[in-house]
């Protein structure tokens, strides 16, 4: 494909001739550098046709040899560009590899392209159409003649490109190579400490969650989350969100923590169960990490066991303070007392002072009954244990309350069974205990009523650090209105009470004893109504 020759622009004879090569392929710079430094030129190399124009700005081109297809701006483009600049006729050569059908060559001579050589044709097809170009625009003639450079040319870009592609493979092999053995070596670092922080996040001594922030979704979780919240680790990570049950202000600022804070709150586990929890948050890595890691420790016992020394700390206080009052209480109270004896004995046939003065006695013998468990709860008595058998306290403490039954006019059934292991028990102090739960059922039943007590051995599970637990039971249960839930929190607060005339101290001074004797003592609501309380003696097998 030709273009019509310009006329032809005379340069000194001296001078080289200056052809700017375009080509986005270094091993074609390379080799057309060579074959026209061969032919007597001095090529000028750029790496795309942005660059190519940058330099025809700058210095002095006297033809350009162009790819067809690079990238920025391709051969096409660049020849646009060139015909726009001073002097606007530079011979203009495009260098392609693809195929050059009609529609092409219209194409290339349309924008002033001079010739257009298919790169299958050989090097020699170009250094015949650079000779011819040059010879026409600056009547120049080769150095070598066109067949013997054609051959020349071809079989030196043979031999050049066999050297030249082999040379690349061998470095382009080494720095694989090298490559290679750095990725290895990076890969192994990596697995090594991957496996580090598996194993430590695995075998941490707290729970770990690794959360999303947006969500508070769950993408990993170690052992001991897994533990604390009882659920699989695929159960686990296809929860929306982990199941809190505190949605207090801690609990929603949480995901937004952009630096590490400590809290308290609440968290459900898969059997319903809430556990007070302690709470670390903190991103994984940078402040804007899209993950987060919680460091979780259950704190319930903890909670329960301060709530329980405060209680005690309350109650020593309280017993203190009430048992100076009681003994103030006491001397003035026995006198009042054996006066109101007196005049009830002196009072004969008048019915109604006869009433009142028995009603100021039965006032003064509440007051005297509270006094006896105040100071109870007062002194601290160690129990004196003994081997001894709860069928026989439940019999004796029965002898004790059949009146108060009678006059109420409630039927106890008992469930003994038989054969149970002996318990170490202070029988006095358990027959209180024992005493003060039957009274309150009694109580708490209608009038014509029933009372079950019943006695068995059952079992516990066991933590990681103990096997399942075994004991020995009283379960007293009445048919009443059950426990108020207002009342539920106050089971075992002193001066705490729902029954009409109740001290609020009974249940006090039964925990007190249950405490002293390594045992339980609980109440709940039964099944149908009324409740249920229970009190048990750890097996020492």
């Amino acid at each position: 494909m030709d273009r019509p020759a310009p006329e032809k622009e005379s340069i000194p004879e001296a001078a080289p001739l200056r052809i700017l090569v375009v080509d986005d392929i270094p091993e074609n710079l390379e080799l057309l550098d060579d074959v026209l430094s061969e032919g007597g030129y001095t090529p000028i190399l750029a790496k795309n046709g942005l660059e190519a124009l940058d330099m025809l700005k700058k210095e002095v081109v006297h033809l350009v040899v162009a790819d067809a297809m690079m990238p920025k701006m391709d051969g096409f483009q660049l020849c646009k560009e060139v015909r726009a600049l001073p002097p606007g006729n530079v011979p203009f050569i495009i260098y392609t590899a693809n195929y050059v059908d009609e529609a092409d060559q219209e194409f290339a001579r349309s924008i002033g392209v001079d010739r257009y050589v298919v790169k299958y044709a050989g090097v020699g097809a170009l250094t015949e159409a650079v000779n011819e170009l040059v010879s026409q625009r600056y009547g120049r003639k080769p150095e070598h003649p066109v067949a013997e450079q054609a051959r020349l040319d071809d079989h030196a870009f043979l031999e050049k490109h066999r050297a030249l592609v082999i040379k690349k493979l061998e470095e382009k092999m080494a720095e694989l190579e090298v490559y290679a053995q750095t990725l290895e070596k990076k890969n192994r670092e990596v697995l090594v400490s991957e496996e580090r922080y598996r194993v430590l996040f695995e075998n941490a001594s707290v729970a770990i969650f690794v959360v999303e922030r947006k969500t508070g979704k769950v993408v990993d979780v170690n052992k001991l989350g897994l533990v604390l919240l009882g659920y699989s680790k695929d159960e686990l990570l296809r929860m929306p969100y982990l199941p809190f049950a505190d949605t207090g202000e801690f609990t929603r600022s949480m995901l937004e923590a952009h630096d590490f804070v400590a809290g308290e709150t609440t968290i459900r586990r898969v059997d319903g169960e809430v556990l007070d929890i302690d709470v670390g948050v903190g991103p994984v890595t940078r402040p804007q990490d899209q993950r987060l890691l919680l460091y979780v420790r259950d704190i319930t016992e903890q909670k329960k066991m301060r709530e329980r020394l405060l209680q005690t700390e309350k109650m020593t206080l309280m017993g203190h303070l009430a048992a100076g009052i009681a003994h103030e209480v006491r001397n003035p109270l026995a006198a009042i007392t054996l006066n109101l004896q007196y005049l009830d004995a002196k009072c004969g046939a008048d019915k109604g002072v006869a009433e009142s003065v028995r009603d100021a006695l039965e006032g003064a013998k509440r007051i005297e009954s509270v006094i006896e468990n105040t100071l109870s709860l007062a002194r601290v008595t160690p129990p004196v244990l003994q081997l001894e058998r709860v069928n026989d306290l439940v019999d004796k403490v029965l002898g004790f309350i059949a009146m108060s039954s009678k006059q109420k006019e409630i039927t106890i059934e008992t469930q003994l069974t038989h054969d149970l292991p002996p318990v170490r028990a202070d029988a006095k102090q358990i027959q209180q205990v024992i005493l003060n739960i039957v009274q309150n059922a009694i109580d708490a039943s209608p009038a014509g009523g029933v009372v079950t007590l019943s006695t068995r051995v059952w079992e516990t599970p066991g933590n990681g650090d103990s096997g399942p637990k075994r004991w020995v039971g009283i379960a007293v249960r009445d048919f009443g209105l059950g426990i108020p839930p207002e009342q539920r929190k106050y089971l075992f607060h002193q001066f705490r009470t729902s029954k009409p005339g109740g001290t609020g101290l009974g249940l006090v001074l039964s925990k007190q004893i249950m405490e002293r004797h390594k045992g339980e003592i609980s109440l709940e609501d039964a099944p149908g109504g009324g409740t249920i309380a229970r009190i048990a003696f750890p097996i020492y097998s």
